[in-house]
């Protein structure tokens, strides 16, 4: 085992061993128990020796006596310890579970986008469980075998000779010399076996929260290929770990009758030869009876110890993750925001991959609605991670009032900000508590201001309870506008500095997300307001747009400027225009000169254009739903009219390493108009999407009526397939 994971393991013995006050009264009390065994034994030699074989009936009642009322005194104080246990080890794991819970709270943003849920959650489960079921049966287990072992050991020496009693205590421990070394192996086949359990964990609540995805698209194969893929892995470290296991406990079990069959020959041949008293020999073989017997149990229990051994590893090494060192800084006081915040030659990359920013410089002024735009990829909503300080910069620095960041909590920085995400999530709690968050400070009155600027409170009221109705897990039992106007009500209930909105209009219907989006515009009056979007039609009144490009600054200025300018914005703009949509956002339609974007369309007359846009159907797409899969049969075009959606490929590892990100106004399976040539990639839904699709059917009708187009539409394929890893 490596320094870091002994470290680990130590860290989590120390929050079990901080109930040791217990220890220091079970231990007493389960000896107490174990007397009662070696009481038993010794009467064993009296009672033959000194009291059956003499008839001495007054001796055989003492001695009878003595046992039973040690029976019953040893009883009393087995149930009283067992009760105490049972309080230790519900307090043990409750620290244990309290200290893994809030460390899990301190860890770094980073930390929890690189790693599945079921790695944090099999420690809850599957991890504690085992520690658990060790914890539960340690007394009757280990603590009573061990110290049975420790008093059989003594009285050999009081039942023989010293010199027989020493070999028989040297000749006990070679019986543990196999599972010592079987032991380690066990250990490291076992912890495999945890690691294989949390992804399958994760693999299994993947396909428990896409449910409706694999219905609705007949994934269930799918499903059950990557079920089988991460089970496979799992099946072998568990055969390897119950045999090692198993192992441990019977190379024990086999050394242990050896020795008593030896011990059963050494006394008979000493009572033939009047070394040794019948009543002795009958005792001194109870008592290598019961030393067998408590190693036994201790081998028995050998496959839980070494499962809790890994066990306590994994939870070492979640307890070893480095907490956010951004929520500590200098603990320097930061003075509200009341004049500008400023990034100054700001880069940033996440561990092992190029840079997603580099070299911005922005300034923006208290009380501004500010909106940062880009293609999908841009770095927009890292930008928006470092200001709200989730990340820090690489390189360069952030400011507000002139005092850097870096040099202030986390922690005290977000006092002032009120974050709006993409995903609106409340949790599963009353309307009140997802307002209020346990913050004191904020009253019924605050709440409810709070809810009216968000334009909330008259739906509020309208709820069978009104703020003291319970939303649901995850807000399930509102509609998406609700939840977002309820998750801006949170963020103004604390009255913020500064208003933080991703994409936070994305995953609703286009006439909901005009609405929230004209409610975000005015409960921002008097705060600055920094909206990260793809959809340019939400931000054309901001004071200021920041426009990025390849995680670089590229153009800024106002809407009717950067329009003017006819660059990057200016090619937004008209990619997103030309789609009409209806308000519940189910029915979009796009014009001819629109389709003339689309590098493949360009060269097609204005005639055939409008016939083609006739024949584009609409397609609505939920939130995390497979758009299609790498490999699929490709016969279709995507317009991206409303949403965002992410373009994957497999990995060597067969991982999913992200290739794009796309939104509105984007296109996507131009080759499958062109070729049969499966999908190199698969394309899911990030927001809820609505796109325009067209069938190779329609397209080739097109090409049918105009071999001229065909050459070209080749010739822009072929270089668009060898330039684009996004096509498919």
């Amino acid at each position: 085992m490596d320094e870091h994971a002994a470290g680990g393991d130590r860290r989590a013995w120390r929050l079990l061993w901080g109930c040791r006050r217990a220890l220091w009264i079970i231990l007493p009390l389960a000896a107490c128990e174990v007397s009662l065994d070696g009481c038993l034994t010794i009467s064993y030699r009296f009672l033959i020796d000194h009291a059956l074989l003499r008839h001495d009936a007054q001796a055989t009642t003492l001695i009878l006596s003595v046992l039973a009322a040690w029976l019953v005194a040893a009883s009393l104080l087995s149930v009283w310890r067992d009760w105490l246990w049972g309080r230790a080890v519900s307090s043990m794991l409750a620290s244990v579970r309290r200290a893994l819970f809030a460390h899990v709270q301190r860890l770094p943003v980073a930390y929890h986008e690189s790693h599945v849920s079921g790695t944090v959650l099999s420690r809850f489960s599957a991890d504690l469980a085992g520690v658990e079921a060790l914890l539960s049966s340690a007394v009757g287990s280990v603590v009573l075998p061990a110290l049975s072992v420790a008093m059989g050991v003594g009285l050999l020496f009081y039942f023989l000779s010293w010199d027989l009693a020493l070999v028989g205590a040297v000749v006990w421990p070679l019986v543990l010399l196999a599972p010592r070394l079987v032991a380690p192996r066990a250990a490291a086949a076992d912890y495999q076996r945890q690691q294989a359990g949390a992804t399958l964990l994760g693999s299994v609540g993947e396909a428990v929260s896409a449910h409706r995805v694999i219905k609705a698209y007949g994934l269930e194969g799918f499903a059950t290929r990557r079920f089988e893929a991460a089970l496979a892995p799992l099946s072998l470290s568990l055969r390897r770990s119950v045999f090692l296991g198993s192992l441990v406990e019977r190379s024990t079990v086999i050394g242990i009758y050896a020795v008593q069959v030896g011990a059963v020959a050494v006394s008979a041949w000493m009572v033939q030869r009047d070394l040794l008293t019948v009543g002795t020999f009958i005792a001194f073989l109870t008592v290598f009876w019961n030393l067998g017997w408590s190693m036994v149990v201790i081998a028995r229990a050998a496959p839980s110890l070494v499962a809790a051994a890994g066990s306590l590893r994994r939870l070492g090494e979640l307890l070893d993750e480095p907490a956010d060192a951004l929520d500590s800084g200098s603990g320097q006081p930061l003075a509200p925001l009341h004049a500008e915040l400023a990034l100054h030659d700001v880069c940033f990359g996440y561990p092992g991959r190029p840079d997603v920013l580099c070299g911005v410089n922005l300034t923006i002024h208290h009380g501004e609605f500010v909106a940062v735009v880009g293609p999908s990829g841009s770095g927009k909503s890292t930008l928006l991670g470092l200001l709200a300080r989730f990340y820090a910069p690489t390189s360069g620095r952030i400011e507000v009032d002139g005092v850097d960041l870096s040099l202030v909590s986390g922690r005290d920085w977000r006092t002032q900000l009120g974050i709006v995400m993409q995903e609106s999530l409340l949790f599963d709690a009353t309307v009140r508590e997802n307002l209020c968050l346990e913050r004191p400070a904020i009253g019924d009155e605050q709440i409810e201001a709070a809810a009216r600027q968000a334009e909330v409170h008259d739906t509020v009221m309208a709820l069978p309870a009104g703020y003291d109705t319970p939303v649901g897990e995850r807000g399930g039992q509102l509609s998406g506008g609700q939840r977002q106007r309820l998750a801006l009500a949170r963020a103004l209930a604390g009255d913020p500095r500064v208003l933080l909105l991703d994409e936070a209009t994305s995953a609703l219907d286009a006439a909901t997300a005009a609405a929230v989006a004209q409610t975000l515009v005015r409960a921002g009056r008097g705060r600055t307001t920094i909206a990260v979007t793809h959809l340019l039609s939400s931000v054309t009144a901001a004071d200021h747009i920041f426009v990025l490009d390849r995680g670089r600054i590229v153009e800024q200025g106002n809407h009717a400027q950067l329009l003017a300018a006819d660059g990057l914005y200016a090619d937004l703009w008209r990619r997103q225009s030309g789609f009409s949509v209806s308000d519940d956002g189910s029915v979009a339609a796009v014009s001819p000169s629109r389709l003339r974007a689309v590098g493949l369309l360009r060269s097609v007359d204005d005639e055939r254009l409008a016939d083609l846009a006739g024949k584009f159907a609409s397609t609505r797409v939920a939130a995390g739903e497979v758009v299609f899969e790498e490999g699929s049969p490709g016969d279709m075009l995507y317009l991206i009219a409303q949403g965002q959606a992410s373009v994957t490929r497999r990995g060597p590892d067969g991982t999913a390493l992200e290739l794009a990100r796309l939104g509105a106004g984007d296109e996507f399976g131009e080759m499958a108009l062109l070729n049969d040539a499966p999908r190199n990639a698969t394309v899911t839904a990030r927001t809820n999407c609505l796109f325009l699709t067209l069938t190779r059917r329609n397209f080739r009708g097109l090409l049918d009526s105009a071999p001229e187009v065909r050459a070209e539409l080749e010739r822009l394929a072929a270089s668009r397939a060898a330039s684009d890893p996004r096509s498919d």
